[in-house]
């Protein structure tokens, strides 16, 4: 993938990997992206291939297991006997090693079609298709795991996500993941100590630790997801007014289809959102730390007038109590909403963190017209 600007005379393709990389797959012609849609899909589609077929062998070790039980009941004897020979153990070790298999069968089959030509990458692209949806059905019983309808479903998510170019957003967003991580020492410098002097008076006040004990698992995550589509709602709409200003700006009359339009918006959208998810977690952390050093059981039983919880499952033993955790994450997802707050309102703010992210999408604009003259002289 190319790490610099192409030249004028570099190939449409050169152009078109140029855009990919920035997260603009949707500048590229719609006719270019659905001639590419097998080749490109080919690695997502052997690699679920795979994965499906582990899916129906868990679901098969599952069947006779239940079997098993039914005929000897759970005390027998007979599940002693179970050794590794058994269909049991059989059928669990293949399924676990083909969800190990199927990442690396999904690399390689990406690399090897990105080697070959069109066709060939074609051929190959339709060959994963197919087996995406018939070899997991085919090869155990219709019963186990996923069906054909539903492997047909996938196929066609596969399809419709590689036409718009979700596998270049995602490497595009984790790429943006870790350059976010390495300059979160400076937002929270910034944001941190000033949002604590709000957040830590409502993390030691009693009211939320009794309105959160109350609460399910359920309509907690409610909460969260509120306060979290309210930072997305108010992201779009502070950007998109940014991204319109600048268009107007730098190039008014421009004319976009309505795809790259999403996809300029999609692209700052999405690396403010990043921002604000990864401050969240750290401010959740933060809560937990905190909680379980300054809020004893005996404080909070007396705040919540309830007894203590325990978390349960795989997080059993952990020293903090599901209270904790619940008002943890109401904060961080508050923390969220406020940064994204400030990112609409604070001038310095937005001259750190959010002007950088403007000045990409015009870089891509740019990327966008050197593309466009490629495909003319091509």
């Amino acid at each position: 993938m190319p790490t610099t600007d192409p030249t004028p005379a570099s190939s449409r393709g050169a152009h078109e990997e140029y855009l990919r990389s920035l997260g603009l797959p949707l500048m590229i012609v719609p006719s270019t992206r659905c001639r590419e849609i097998l080749p490109r899909s080919a690695g997502v589609s052997a690699g679920l291939a795979v994965f499906a077929s582990g899916l129906s062998a868990l679901d098969r070790s599952n069947d006779y297991a239940v079997a098993l039980l039914e005929r000897v009941g759970e005390d027998s004897p007979e599940w002693d006997l179970i050794g590794l020979s058994d269909p049991i153990i059989l059928l669990l070790l293949l399924a676990l090693v083909l969800f190990a298999a199927a990442p690396v069968v999904g690399w390689l089959v990406a690399r090897v079609v990105r080697r070959l030509g069109w066709a060939s990458g074609s051929v190959v692209g339709l060959a994963s298709a197919i087996a995406l949806v018939v070899v997991a059905p085919l090869t155990f019983e219709p019963h186990d795991g996923p069906g054909l309808r539903t492997t047909s479903l996938v196929l066609v998510g596969v399809l419709v996500g590689t036409y718009v170019g979700a596998g270049s957003l995602v490497r595009w967003a984790a790429r943006r993941v870790r350059r976010e991580l390495g300059t979160m020492g400076h937002m929270v410098a910034r944001v941190l100590p000033v949002l604590m002097l709000a957040v830590l008076f409502l993390f030691f006040s009693a009211e939320i630790w009794q309105v959160m004990v109350a609460l399910s698992w359920a309509r907690t995550f409610a909460v969260v997801g509120v306060m979290g589509l309210l930072t997305v709602l108010l992201v779009a709409i502070t950007t998109r007014d940014d991204l319109q200003d600048e268009l107007e700006a730098r190039a008014p009359g421009r004319e976009l289809r309505l795809s790259e339009r999403i996809n300029i918006l999609l692209v700052p959208v999405l690396a403010t959102l990043i921002q604000a998810v990864l401050f969240a977690c750290l401010v959740f952390l933060f809560f937990v730390f905190l909680g379980w050093i300054a809020i004893p059981e005996a404080t909070e039983t007396r705040w919540t007038l309830r007894p203590t919880e325990d978390l349960g499952g795989l997080l059993a033993g952990v020293p903090v109590s599901v209270t904790l955790v619940r008002v943890s994450l109401t904060l961080a997802a508050f923390s969220a909403l406020n940064l994204a707050a400030a990112a609409a309102s604070d001038a310095a703010h937005r001259a750190r963190f959010v002007r950088p992210m403007i000045d990409e999408v015009v870089h891509g604009l740019a990327a966008r017209e050197s593309y466009i003259r490629a495909r003319r002289r091509g």
